[in-house]
């Protein structure tokens, strides 16, 4: 274990050749452009639909910031953190690799398993500079007049930090398995263009859409929909910490290769053991304001206390809209509610096209609990939940809530302070703290050859 100081002197050293990386500087500042962009663009938007929304309260109601205001401004830090965030984890250990200086390290009381924790704790430092433009978004939010719900911003975030935290570890393993800081760039960018593959195969009948839901995307919108899920969370974690463990066996050059095959089959069966009982925990909670995550209290409470098994047969094709509505409205919530739970897609099965009718059930949801059966076609809960609670038998009291308000807002969109910030104040700031740690690295250099 690594004593405090060691460790101390080491995260600096860490640091220093983070703040040295001219890919991490560069990544910055252009996340500091397009978050402006994206911040500018979405205040604009929500004020021109807050000036009809005002007038009525109905459409108020659908006007939340974090719909409106912050997942668009947060939208830039998904494309620098897929695309550029990995560039600079690389280049934390491909660098090493390549001057011979790992193998020093290595010669040290310290050993890699110390060395990469080392590495990510810096590029966690790294993370939490990345965030400061979208966290001074929020700040000029609050200046406008905007409402925030704090809780709900704090769950965007995490599901971001897990984002990166994993998109690391990926990095981290593309960097031990080969060579040169540019193959394991082309490598990591494989692994997350093809979970853009798996997000898009989700809304089809192909193959790949029984392995969908292991897309990064479909993980992070998630959190992006103000839903927290402590299995996704602790899947999340396991999975970055099993990539991070694998670049540890990986890059040891002086293991033999069948002794790495090995150890990594044990890494890869630990992750799979801890991440399958992960994945059954029940803990979620929806941090939204307006709920949309869940259904009224008295139903949430009547759906979980359902005791015998809900089967729900949906007579609708992937590429059919009503499925995706149906999903997001009722189904989604209905896994997170109903103790036990099967869904059934027929068409998944035939290569039936959007619209034929090859079956009289297109279209209709069928139900069955404890033997009683009825069916639907509607995708709204004020329909399908009735006809749920009828099925098992339950007398549910409407709840007496007040209704979300929605915070419509006309806010300045004129005004030069944004732009002034992110196009011209935050990328001075970051070119200053790079010049200052690029001339505060040639006076160590100096020092060190003068020996004072």
């Amino acid at each position: 274990m690594l004593s405090p100081k060691l460790f101390k002197t080491l995260y600096a050293k860490e640091v220093r050749s983070l703040f040295s990386v001219k890919a991490f500087w560069i990544m910055l500042i252009i996340l500091s452009l397009l978050t402006g962009f994206s911040f500018i663009q979405a205040v604009s938007l929500f004020s021109q639909a807050s000036r009809t929304a005002i007038q009525y309260p109905e459409m108020a109601r659908g006007m939340t910031p974090l719909d409106g205001v912050f997942i668009p401004t947060f939208g830039a830090l998904y494309l620098i953190t897929t695309l550029l965030f990995p560039f600079v984890a690389i280049r934390l250990l491909s660098l090493e690799k390549q001057s011979g200086s790992l193998k020093l390290l290595m010669q040290s009381p310290l050993n890699l398993w110390n060395i990469i924790a080392v590495k990510a704790a810096a590029l966690g430092l790294g993370w939490m500079l990345a965030l400061v433009p979208a966290v001074s978004a929020i700040v000029i939010w609050t200046t406008l007049g905007g409402h925030v719900c704090w809780a709900e911003v704090a769950n965007l975030t995490l599901g971001y930090t897990l984002y990166a935290f994993i998109i690391a570890g990926i990095a981290f393993l593309a960097a031990a398995l080969t060579d040169s800081t540019a193959t394991a760039a082309i490598l990591t960018l494989a692994f997350t263009l093809g979970s853009w593959i798996l997000d898009f195969a989700a809304g089809t009948q192909s193959w790949l859409h029984a392995i969908s839901a292991l897309s990064l995307t479909d993980f992070l919108r998630t959190f992006e929909h103000g839903l927290f899920s402590l299995s996704l969370v602790t899947q999340t974690i396991v999975s970055a910490l099993g990539f991070m463990a694998l670049s540890v066996i990986l890059i040891h050059p002086g293991t033999a290769i069948w002794a790495k095959f090995k150890r990594s089959t044990l890494i890869i069966a630990t992750v799979v053991l801890l991440a399958i009982p992960a994945g059954t925990i029940r803990v979620y909670q929806d941090v939204t304001e307006n709920r949309s995550n869940s259904f009224k209290p008295a139903d949430q409470q009547a759906l979980s206390q359902m005791a015998e098994q809900l089967t729900i047969t949906v007579y609708l094709s992937r590429e059919d809209s009503r499925l995706h509505d149906y999903q997001r409205n009722i189904l989604s919530k209905l896994h997170r509610a109903v103790p036990d739970m099967i869904v059934i897609y027929p068409y998944d099965s035939e290569n039936t096209l959007l619209g034929t009718t090859a079956n009289d059930n297109y279209g209709t949801i069928e139900y069955d609990y404890a033997g009683n059966q009825d069916k639907s076609s509607s995708n709204s809960p004020r329909e399908v939940l009735p006809l749920i609670h009828d099925l098992a038998g339950q007398l549910v009291t409407p709840d007496s809530l007040a209704q979300y308000p929605g915070y419509p807002l006309v806010a300045d969109t004129d005004s030069r302070a944004s732009r002034i910030w992110f196009y011209a104040l935050l990328p001075l700031l970051l070119g200053v703290s790079w010049w200052a740690s690029f001339k505060f690295k040639g006076i160590t250099k100096k020092e060190k050859r003068t020996g004072k």
